[in-house]
């Protein structure tokens, strides 16, 4: 005899809907992202690369596994602070698995538009979801998206500039963690009932410019021309790397609209899926349509990674409310500011090791 939900301890009902929604949701785009991989590289190269046999793009020899593994790591502690793995697995691929040709950033790209949707998907579930507040961000993403390719194209051609850009982008994503850390609370975050059984939902009322964002006793009134511009230029320097904005969009909401990431997550998830789906249109299609080369994607080494960050970002999802963001921020943005740091050193005083 089946025993009622509500009758059964508090911890079983969350464990089974959250295995429940991880095989209805989370396998099919894993598996999808797999199968994808697979198709890519057959279709894109006539065979499968992996361990001895080079990705031909990427001019990189690493066992599929690893890509997986990366997609995860990188998928799961961007996804806690509310952010995409690009910014992590963009130097990742370019310093520690050494591809290093422009390649690198629309196939990075391809794993920033893919990952968060383990996230988006986890977080709608705990009512982290807003289309309303995000819809004017997005807006500009996209325009962001179209621009930044051509910077990419141009003005970060040579490598060298390209990493110091990267190295930037690192170290202000670097501090702006450690700000974080010093200036929140080394503890959980207090969950109001379970997230599935008494969930609060983000809300949002657009009144002409402006969005009024709530979330219990909290308000944000905020002007969307505003966040129309900010989506747009962190866009097209976001677009312009390979990564998916949230970098930059985090510490913005978090330090200049005072957002908490449980509420800002509602915004920046789908943006950097607007932003990346965008950016990887434009290096394929809208750069010869203007006279510039295409920058074609490693397409299996994105799908591959993809998979990995989809599961990784989900679980983020499933975790963020009991991480203590505190240590977390602390750790990721010392990472990030060192390895950002190294990057721009490099580029005036050359190290006696390869980034």
């Amino acid at each position: 005899m089946s025993v009622p939900a509500s009758t059964l301890p508090r911890s079983a009902a969350p464990r089974s809907s959250i295995a429940r929604e991880f095989l209805r949701e989370q396998v099919p785009l894993i598996a999808g992202a797999l199968l994808l991989g697979v198709i890519a590289a057959y279709v894109q190269h006539g065979f499968l690369p992996g361990g001895e046999r080079a990705f031909p793009v990427a001019e990189v020899r690493v066992p599929i596994w690893h890509l997986i593994w990366m997609g995860v790591w990188t998928g799961y502690t961007m996804a806690v602070v509310g952010e995409a793995a690009g910014i992590f697995a963009l130097p990742y691929s370019m310093s520690i698995l050494q591809f290093v040709n422009p390649s690198v950033t629309p196939s990075t790209q391809l794993l920033t538009f893919l990952n968060p949707f383990g996230a988006l998907l986890g977080f709608r579930r705990s009512g982290q979801w807003n289309l309303k507040f995000a819809a004017a961000v997005c807006m500009g993403g996209a325009v962001g998206g179209l621009i930044g390719p051509f910077l990419r194209s141009g003005l970060l051609a040579a490598a060298d500039v390209f990493h110091v850009a990267v190295g930037v982008a690192l170290a202000i994503a670097g501090v702006h963690l450690c700000y974080a850390a010093y200036h929140a609370p080394a503890k959980r975050i207090p969950v109001a009932g379970d997230a599935y059984r008494e969930k609060v939902s983000i809300q949002a009322r657009v009144s002409g410019w402006r969005v009024l964002v709530s979330f219990r006793e909290q308000s944000w009134d905020l002007n969307m021309l505003a966040l129309f511009g900010v989506g747009a230029g962190v866009g097209m320097f976001a677009a312009a790397l390979g990564v998916g904005g949230g970098f930059l969009l985090v510490p913005i909401f978090a330090s200049l609209y005072g957002l908490p990431m449980y509420v800002l997550v509602a915004a920046t998830i789908p943006y950097v899926i607007v932003l990346s789906a965008v950016g990887l249109f434009t290096y394929n299609f809208i750069l010869p349509a203007f006279g510039s080369a295409p920058i074609a994607p490693e397409w299996a080494w994105g799908f591959f990674a993809a998979a990995g960050g989809i599961f990784g970002s989900w679980a983020a999802s499933k975790t963020q409310m009991f991480v203590p963001e505190h240590f977390l921020k602390l750790m990721l943005g010392g990472v990030t500011g060192i390895v950002g740091t190294l990057y721009i050193i490099n580029f005036f005083y050359p190290l006696p090791f390869k980034l």
